[in-house]
């Protein structure tokens, strides 16, 4: 989910202007830190970055600090501040945490659901965030629903070729998810008007979670698929 999704490029010019070149330090929003999932998170970030690096593109912006501390989609890209908000598994709500639980009991395969959590936040969803971060690199200025398949292609592209399990795990993930949630969109109205309209009231929601699910299998279904390159060079657009 991308906060300040409607900066114009002027303005985040002038937000960025006064950021230093280096990478961050992180934070964790007055929250207890998990310093072993930061260690990961800032190795994906880096691994992310430097992949886009090995490409040939060069990131406009410095990489985004991390912040733990549990937004209600899990992951939020903050253009205004450059930071990425991400879950933490220790000061997770415990409602949320029963989430997992759920999810893996059902899974049935024998991981907890603190496995279930890392794998949905800690790395689907925040590479789906550096993807905002890449695209906000790009100063790109699109609709929500542009954005977020924008997002979703890069996320795609880079779990393809970094691990082709987790993308299986979370299509079928995602494809449960669709079978079993009805949609929120009216039937007289389409999937792309509908999150335009709605879509800062959506997030934490189960329609948002439906949503994505929804555009992550379109991704998946779009050929010819993207490679990881040129997704970045098309800041997840498809052209």
């Amino acid at each position: 989910m991308l906060r300040s999704a409607r900066l114009t490029v002027s303005a985040v010019s002038l937000v960025f202007a006064a950021l230093a070149l280096s990478n961050p330090p992180s934070t964790f929003g007055g929250e207890a830190p998990d310093a072993a999932a930061l260690k990961s998170l800032l190795a994906l970030r880096d691994d992310f970055i430097g992949r886009i690096r090995a490409n040939g593109a060069s990131p406009s912006l410095p990489a985004p600090e991390i912040v733990q501390d549990n937004p209600p989609s899990l992951g939020n890209y903050d253009v205004a501040t450059n930071q990425l908000h991400t879950g933490n598994w220790r000061t997770l709500p415990p409602e949320m945490q029963e989430v997992f639980e759920r999810q893996a009991k059902a899974a049935g395969n024998g991981k907890t659901a603190e496995w279930m959590f890392e794998q949905a936040a800690l790395r689907w969803i925040f590479v789906h965030e550096l993807g905002h971060w890449w695209r906000a690199c790009q100063h790109q200025k699109t609709s929500f629903y542009d954005e977020e398949m924008g997002a979703n292609r890069i996320a795609a592209a880079y779990w393809r070729e970094r691990d082709p399990e987790l993308m299986e795990f979370t299509l079928k993930k995602f494809q449960r998810y669709v079978d079993n949630i009805p949609s929120p969109v009216p039937a007289d109205e389409s999937r792309e008007a509908y999150l335009n309209e709605h879509y800062e009231s959506l997030g934490g929601q189960r329609a948002y979670i439906w949503f994505q699910a929804t555009m992550v299998l379109d991704v998946a279904a779009e050929k010819p698929v993207l490679t990881f390159q040129q997704a970045i060079a098309q800041s997840g657009n498809r052209q």
